[in-house]
Protein backbone atom coordinates (compact mmCIF):
# COMPACT_ATOMS: atom_id res chain seq x y z
CA UNK A 1 0.00 0.00 0.00
CA UNK A 2 1.72 2.98 -1.76
CA UNK A 3 -0.34 4.63 -3.51
CA UNK A 4 -3.90 5.51 -2.49
CA UNK A 5 -7.23 7.15 -3.79
CA UNK A 6 -9.85 8.63 -2.07
CA UNK A 7 -12.99 9.40 -3.59
CA UNK A 8 -15.03 12.51 -1.49
CA UNK A 9 -11.38 13.11 0.18
CA UNK A 10 -12.23 16.46 0.61
CA UNK A 11 -15.93 15.46 2.92
CA UNK A 12 -16.26 14.98 6.48
CA UNK A 13 -15.12 10.97 6.35
CA UNK A 14 -12.73 12.22 4.31
CA UNK A 15 -10.84 14.84 5.87
CA UNK A 16 -10.46 12.61 9.08
CA UNK A 17 -9.41 9.34 7.03
CA UNK A 18 -6.48 11.05 5.20
CA UNK A 19 -4.91 12.47 8.51
CA UNK A 20 -5.47 8.91 10.21
CA UNK A 21 -3.87 7.26 7.32
CA UNK A 22 -0.93 10.14 7.40
CA UNK A 23 -0.30 9.74 10.76
CA UNK A 24 -0.81 5.62 10.65
CA UNK A 25 1.88 5.29 7.66
CA UNK A 26 4.64 7.65 6.76
CA UNK A 27 5.41 6.28 3.05
CA UNK A 28 2.30 6.03 1.33
CA UNK A 29 1.11 9.44 -0.66
CA UNK A 30 -2.37 10.03 -1.25
CA UNK A 31 -4.95 11.41 -3.81
CA UNK A 32 -7.79 12.93 -2.91
CA UNK A 33 -10.45 12.86 -5.43
CA UNK A 34 -13.33 15.60 -5.28
CA UNK A 35 -15.40 18.56 -6.89
CA UNK A 36 -16.23 21.34 -4.11
CA UNK A 37 -13.72 24.09 -3.66
CA UNK A 38 -14.92 24.90 -0.43
CA UNK A 39 -14.35 21.60 1.02
CA UNK A 40 -10.98 21.32 -0.99
CA UNK A 41 -9.44 24.45 0.86
CA UNK A 42 -10.84 23.13 4.34
CA UNK A 43 -8.99 19.99 3.97
CA UNK A 44 -5.27 21.65 2.71
CA UNK A 45 -6.04 23.91 5.88
CA UNK A 46 -6.58 20.80 7.79
CA UNK A 47 -4.11 18.56 6.10
CA UNK A 48 -1.00 20.56 4.99
CA UNK A 49 1.42 17.28 4.17
CA UNK A 50 3.64 17.22 0.74
CA UNK A 51 2.41 13.69 0.88
CA UNK A 52 -1.57 14.91 -0.16
CA UNK A 53 -2.54 14.86 -4.16
CA UNK A 54 -5.43 17.09 -4.90
CA UNK A 55 -7.94 15.85 -8.28
CA UNK A 56 -10.69 17.77 -9.04
CA UNK A 57 -13.18 15.63 -11.30
CA UNK A 58 -16.83 14.18 -11.16
CA UNK A 59 -17.28 10.24 -11.19
CA UNK A 60 -19.19 9.93 -13.93
CA UNK A 61 -16.31 11.43 -16.26
CA UNK A 62 -14.44 7.94 -16.84
CA UNK A 63 -12.07 9.53 -19.26
CA UNK A 64 -11.07 11.45 -15.96
CA UNK A 65 -11.75 8.39 -13.76
CA UNK A 66 -9.29 6.24 -15.81
CA UNK A 67 -6.27 8.68 -15.68
CA UNK A 68 -6.77 9.80 -12.05
CA UNK A 69 -6.80 5.89 -10.99
CA UNK A 70 -3.62 4.95 -12.70
CA UNK A 71 -1.08 3.65 -10.63
CA UNK A 72 -2.73 3.46 -7.46
CA UNK A 73 -2.54 0.52 -5.53
CA UNK A 74 -5.50 1.23 -3.06
CA UNK A 75 -8.67 2.72 -3.71
CA UNK A 76 -11.25 3.99 -0.63
CA UNK A 77 -14.19 5.23 -2.60
CA UNK A 78 -16.26 7.31 -0.71
CA UNK A 79 -17.57 9.94 -3.03
CA UNK A 80 -21.34 9.64 -3.54
CA UNK A 81 -24.60 11.61 -2.99
CA UNK A 82 -25.33 10.99 0.16
CA UNK A 83 -28.42 12.88 1.41
CA UNK A 84 -31.49 10.95 1.55
CA UNK A 85 -33.94 14.30 0.67
CA UNK A 86 -31.43 15.14 -2.53
CA UNK A 87 -31.84 11.61 -3.51
CA UNK A 88 -35.20 11.05 -3.52
CA UNK A 89 -35.68 14.80 -5.59
CA UNK A 90 -33.35 13.80 -7.98
CA UNK A 91 -33.31 10.31 -8.55
CA UNK A 92 -31.00 10.59 -11.59
CA UNK A 93 -28.21 12.52 -10.32
CA UNK A 94 -27.38 10.09 -7.22
CA UNK A 95 -28.17 6.65 -9.49
CA UNK A 96 -25.41 8.19 -12.06
CA UNK A 97 -23.76 9.69 -9.64
CA UNK A 98 -23.46 6.34 -7.13
CA UNK A 99 -24.16 3.61 -9.60
CA UNK A 100 -22.58 4.65 -12.86
CA UNK A 101 -20.00 6.46 -10.60
CA UNK A 102 -18.67 3.19 -8.76
CA UNK A 103 -18.56 1.82 -11.73
CA UNK A 104 -16.45 4.10 -13.51
CA UNK A 105 -14.04 3.57 -10.06
CA UNK A 106 -14.42 -0.37 -10.29
CA UNK A 107 -13.99 -0.69 -14.20
CA UNK A 108 -10.25 1.25 -14.26
CA UNK A 109 -9.25 -0.03 -11.09
CA UNK A 110 -6.35 -2.04 -11.20
CA UNK A 111 -4.56 -2.18 -8.25
CA UNK A 112 -4.75 -4.51 -4.74
CA UNK A 113 -7.21 -3.01 -2.53
CA UNK A 114 -10.36 -1.66 -3.26
CA UNK A 115 -13.03 -0.59 -0.09
CA UNK A 116 -16.19 1.04 -0.76
CA UNK A 117 -18.23 3.15 1.53
CA UNK A 118 -21.84 2.43 2.09
CA UNK A 119 -24.61 2.54 4.70
CA UNK A 120 -27.39 1.18 6.52
CA UNK A 121 -29.73 2.74 4.64
CA UNK A 122 -28.84 -0.30 2.09
CA UNK A 123 -30.44 -2.93 4.12
CA UNK A 124 -33.49 -3.57 2.64
CA UNK A 125 -33.56 0.29 1.15
CA UNK A 126 -36.71 1.96 0.86
CA UNK A 127 -35.35 4.88 -0.30
CA UNK A 128 -33.26 5.77 -3.50
CA UNK A 129 -29.99 6.48 -1.77
CA UNK A 130 -30.40 2.70 -0.09
CA UNK A 131 -31.08 1.08 -3.62
CA UNK A 132 -28.50 3.36 -5.32
CA UNK A 133 -25.78 2.14 -2.30
CA UNK A 134 -27.11 -1.50 -2.40
CA UNK A 135 -26.47 -1.54 -6.29
CA UNK A 136 -22.63 -0.29 -5.48
CA UNK A 137 -22.67 -3.11 -2.81
CA UNK A 138 -23.70 -5.81 -5.25
CA UNK A 139 -20.96 -4.89 -7.78
CA UNK A 140 -18.30 -4.49 -5.51
CA UNK A 141 -18.82 -8.36 -4.34
CA UNK A 142 -19.27 -9.13 -7.99
CA UNK A 143 -15.91 -8.40 -8.39
CA UNK A 144 -14.81 -9.84 -4.92
CA UNK A 145 -16.34 -13.14 -6.56
CA UNK A 146 -14.35 -12.71 -10.07
CA UNK A 147 -11.37 -11.88 -8.90
CA UNK A 148 -7.82 -12.47 -10.08
CA UNK A 149 -5.05 -13.04 -7.51
CA UNK A 150 -4.84 -11.87 -4.52
CA UNK A 151 -6.85 -8.63 -5.25
CA UNK A 152 -9.42 -7.39 -2.46
CA UNK A 153 -13.10 -6.28 -2.60
CA UNK A 154 -14.63 -4.89 0.07
CA UNK A 155 -17.47 -3.20 1.78
CA UNK A 156 -17.91 -0.58 4.94
CA UNK A 157 -20.91 0.12 5.83
CA UNK A 158 -21.59 2.76 8.40
CA UNK A 159 -24.72 4.04 10.32
CA UNK A 160 -24.96 8.27 10.78
CA UNK A 161 -21.73 10.08 11.84
CA UNK A 162 -21.75 12.25 14.57
CA UNK A 163 -20.36 15.48 13.60
CA UNK A 164 -20.53 14.77 9.49
CA UNK A 165 -22.05 17.84 7.09
CA UNK A 166 -25.39 17.77 7.17
CA UNK A 167 -26.07 14.94 10.71
CA UNK A 168 -28.93 15.87 12.08
CA UNK A 169 -27.32 17.62 15.60
CA UNK A 170 -25.13 19.63 12.98
CA UNK A 171 -28.76 20.95 11.20
CA UNK A 172 -29.88 21.51 14.98
CA UNK A 173 -26.92 23.45 16.08
CA UNK A 174 -27.73 25.72 13.22
CA UNK A 175 -31.31 25.99 13.63
CA UNK A 176 -30.92 26.82 17.60
CA UNK A 177 -28.62 29.54 16.78
CA UNK A 178 -30.63 31.07 13.84
CA UNK A 179 -34.12 30.99 15.29
CA UNK A 180 -34.00 29.04 18.31
CA UNK A 181 -35.90 25.91 17.15
CA UNK A 182 -35.40 22.37 16.25
CA UNK A 183 -37.37 20.32 13.42
CA UNK A 184 -38.00 16.56 14.26
CA UNK A 185 -39.68 14.06 12.34
CA UNK A 186 -40.60 11.42 15.10
CA UNK A 187 -39.02 11.05 18.46
CA UNK A 188 -39.38 7.32 18.63
CA UNK A 189 -37.26 6.94 15.17
CA UNK A 190 -34.34 4.60 16.01
CA UNK A 191 -30.76 5.23 14.15
CA UNK A 192 -27.44 4.07 14.48
CA UNK A 193 -24.60 6.82 15.09
CA UNK A 194 -20.80 6.38 15.11
CA UNK A 195 -17.98 8.84 16.16
CA UNK A 196 -15.53 9.50 13.27
CA UNK A 197 -12.63 8.01 15.30
CA UNK A 198 -14.17 4.56 15.51
CA UNK A 199 -15.06 4.92 11.55
CA UNK A 200 -10.98 6.06 10.66
CA UNK A 201 -10.25 2.86 12.93
CA UNK A 202 -12.48 0.29 11.27
CA UNK A 203 -10.91 1.67 7.74
CA UNK A 204 -7.38 1.15 9.02
CA UNK A 205 -8.31 -2.57 10.57
CA UNK A 206 -9.85 -3.11 6.80
CA UNK A 207 -6.80 -2.10 5.15
CA UNK A 208 -4.45 -3.76 6.95
CA UNK A 209 -6.63 -7.19 7.99
CA UNK A 210 -9.96 -7.23 5.91
CA UNK A 211 -10.88 -9.93 3.44
CA UNK A 212 -11.94 -10.17 0.23
CA UNK A 213 -16.11 -10.43 -0.50
CA UNK A 214 -16.57 -9.27 3.33
CA UNK A 215 -18.64 -6.42 4.72
CA UNK A 216 -17.60 -4.99 7.79
CA UNK A 217 -20.09 -2.58 9.38
CA UNK A 218 -20.10 -0.11 12.39
CA UNK A 219 -21.26 0.35 15.67
CA UNK A 220 -21.48 -2.13 17.21
CA UNK A 221 -23.73 -0.60 19.85
CA UNK A 222 -27.84 -0.69 19.91
CA UNK A 223 -29.66 1.90 18.00
CA UNK A 224 -30.38 5.31 19.36
CA UNK A 225 -34.03 6.87 19.91
CA UNK A 226 -34.00 10.20 18.50
CA UNK A 227 -35.60 11.77 21.26
CA UNK A 228 -32.57 10.73 23.53
CA UNK A 229 -30.57 12.86 20.43
CA UNK A 230 -32.72 15.84 20.99
CA UNK A 231 -32.34 15.81 24.83
CA UNK A 232 -28.81 16.16 24.10
CA UNK A 233 -29.06 18.50 21.80
CA UNK A 234 -31.36 20.92 23.53
CA UNK A 235 -28.52 20.33 26.70
CA UNK A 236 -25.69 21.29 24.32
CA UNK A 237 -27.04 23.98 22.32
CA UNK A 238 -30.32 25.37 23.58
CA UNK A 239 -31.90 26.73 26.31
CA UNK A 240 -35.53 27.05 28.48
CA UNK A 241 -37.31 28.71 25.26
CA UNK A 242 -35.73 26.32 22.73
CA UNK A 243 -38.51 24.86 21.09
CA UNK A 244 -39.28 21.84 19.24
CA UNK A 245 -41.18 21.36 16.35
CA UNK A 246 -42.36 17.69 14.83
CA UNK A 247 -43.05 17.92 11.47
CA UNK A 248 -43.38 13.47 10.61
CA UNK A 249 -41.66 11.57 8.12
CA UNK A 250 -40.41 12.55 5.13
CA UNK A 251 -40.33 10.97 1.86
CA UNK A 252 -37.83 8.10 1.79
CA UNK A 253 -37.12 8.20 5.24
CA UNK A 254 -38.59 4.80 8.22
CA UNK A 255 -39.16 4.27 11.59
CA UNK A 256 -35.94 2.15 12.52
CA UNK A 257 -32.98 1.15 10.80
CA UNK A 258 -31.11 -1.98 10.44
CA UNK A 259 -26.84 -2.59 10.35
CA UNK A 260 -27.34 -5.81 8.24
CA UNK A 261 -29.42 -8.59 8.26
CA UNK A 262 -29.24 -12.43 8.92
CA UNK A 263 -28.64 -13.29 4.97
CA UNK A 264 -25.50 -11.28 4.81
CA UNK A 265 -23.60 -13.92 6.27
CA UNK A 266 -19.94 -11.97 4.79
CA UNK A 267 -21.32 -8.93 7.12
CA UNK A 268 -18.78 -8.48 9.95
CA UNK A 269 -19.20 -6.03 13.31
CA UNK A 270 -16.58 -4.81 15.65
CA UNK A 271 -13.93 -6.12 13.61
CA UNK A 272 -11.69 -3.12 14.69
CA UNK A 273 -12.06 -4.07 18.63
CA UNK A 274 -11.77 -8.12 17.76
CA UNK A 275 -8.48 -7.80 15.87
CA UNK A 276 -7.44 -4.88 18.52
CA UNK A 277 -5.88 -2.82 16.11
CA UNK A 278 -3.67 0.59 17.67
CA UNK A 279 -4.69 3.36 15.30
CA UNK A 280 -3.05 6.64 15.64
CA UNK A 281 -5.76 9.78 15.31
Amino acid sequence: MKRILVTGGSGFVGRNLIKGLFHQYTDIEITSLSRSEGFISQLLVECPDKRLKIEIADLRDAHAIRQIIKGKDTVIHLGAMKRVDLCEAKCREAVTINVMGTMNVLDYFCGDTFILMSTDKAVEPCNCYGATKLVAERMVLERAAKRLGDNRYMIVRCGNIIGSTGSVMDIWKTQIAQRNEITVTHPDMMRYYTGIEGVVKLYIAVLEFGENGKLYHTPSGEAIILKDMISQALKLYGNKNTKVKYVGLRMGERMVEKMCTPAETYAIANFSERIGIEVKL
